[in-house]
């Protein structure tokens, strides 16, 4: 099939699906050639994704093409112009600041399959609009933000008044991400009463922008006792700041984060952090595999397109058995296996952090 033939049998199958009458069925090329625009390569996250994501598109025969937004809302939407002037087969990104509808409507003009991760746009998979749209991956976040919050209520002491006097660290403003994490929060603090919040700042989600923004919150309140941080890297520096200030993090202060980064497993086994949570770096290969498979023919279900995983607690005690189970930050996992294109018995979009459940047991029982 030449060009010109291939984007009049999209035109006319996208005319079709906007009217409802069938779905938008994709040519499926032998090596499919899937963008990936990562949001920053400056945190280990968003490289464990790509990591896993490679994995992925080596077993399942996929080509990667991958931009960097660098944490800038402009150069994520140039980013998918140019995956659209390159004419890739289908992508994938995550709507930071608002660009889910944008960078849907690039890919849509085009013909392009989208899927979306780790930050919830306000509109569902598969929506009139954007037919386009295939499926959504990202962690449950207001689960996640409760955890790490009862997990610090727990751990920190109280004051002089009998309150627990805590700090909060918030991720990128606007950020489903962000949001619902804190909405976490905001749930076990209700059930709380004896835990206070005596001042929040907002990280940004990176490191420095934390440290520095703790380390101001920090001198004009001392009697600050636990700080909730809304992911890694933020609380790496909410650490540092903690110990160029001559205090043990851990004793003086404690600290909760989410993502478990590998740089967070010395802190947690050190008792510098009292609790972490994550694995939803995965997102990117189940993404991956699901974008893949539509591609092949074979589109998730309308009602099993938004996938919100259940994420691995992790306490100091069972750092060993997560190194074990997750050699460099990737789990054993069989994309082919989950993949409807090689295999017809899997379910769709049936997809899960491996041993996330085992580690909640165990975390419970510990």
């Amino acid at each position: 099939m030449d060009m010109t033939t291939r984007r009049t049998v999209l035109g006319t199958a996208a005319s079709l699906a906007m009217l409802g009458s069938v779905p938008i069925a994709w040519p499926a090329p032998e090596r499919p050639k899937i963008g990936v625009v990562v949001t920053t390569l400056s945190l280990e996250f968003w490289n464990d994704y790509l990591k896993f994501m490679k994995k992925g598109a080596a077993e399942l025969g996929a080509e990667l093409v991958v931009l960097n937004a660098q944490n800038d809302s402009d150069k994520m939407i140039r980013s998918i112009q140019d995956l659209v002037s390159r004419r890739v087969d289908g992508i994938i990104f995550t709507p930071y600041w608002s660009t889910a509808a944008r960078g849907l409507s690039l890919a849509k003009d085009a013909n392009i399959p989208v899927v979306l991760t780790d930050t919830y746009p306000t509109f569902a998979p598969q929506n009139e609009h954007f037919p386009n749209y295939i499926g959504f991956v990202g962690p449950a976040d207001e689960d996640a933000g409760y955890q790490m919050a009862l997990h610090l209520f727990s751990a920190t002491s109280s004051g002089s008044d009998g309150k627990k006097h805590i700090a909060v660290v918030d991720g990128t403003p606007g950020t489903s991400v962000a949001i619902d994490r804190r909405k976490g929060l905001t749930r076990a603090l209700k059930e709380h009463p004896e835990v206070t919040i005596v001042g929040e700042v907002n990280g940004n989600f990176m490191r420095d922008t934390a440290q520095s923004a703790f380390e101001s919150l920090y001198q004009g309140h001392p009697d600050i006792r636990g700080v909730w941080s809304a992911n890694g890297g933020m609380a790496n520096g909410i650490l540092a700041a903690l110990i160029r200030d001559g205090k043990q993090p851990g004793k003086d202060v404690m600290v909760v984060a989410m993502d478990l980064e590998r740089e967070n497993l010395k802190p947690l086994e050190d008792g510098e952090l009292v609790f972490d949570i994550g694995g939803h770096w995965l997102e990117g290969g189940f993404g991956l595999i699901m974008l893949y498979d539509a591609i092949n023919g074979h589109r998730v279900p309308a009602d099993k397109a938004t996938v919100k995983l259940e994420l691995l607690p992790l306490v100091a005690k069972l750092v060993p058995e997560y190194k074990k189970d997750y050699p460099n930050g990737v789990p054993v996992f069989d994309f082919k296996a989950h993949s409807l294109t090689y295999n017809p018995k899997a379910r769709p979009a049936d997809f899960s952090v491996p041993d996330a459940a085992k580690f909640r047991r165990e975390e419970r029982e510990s």
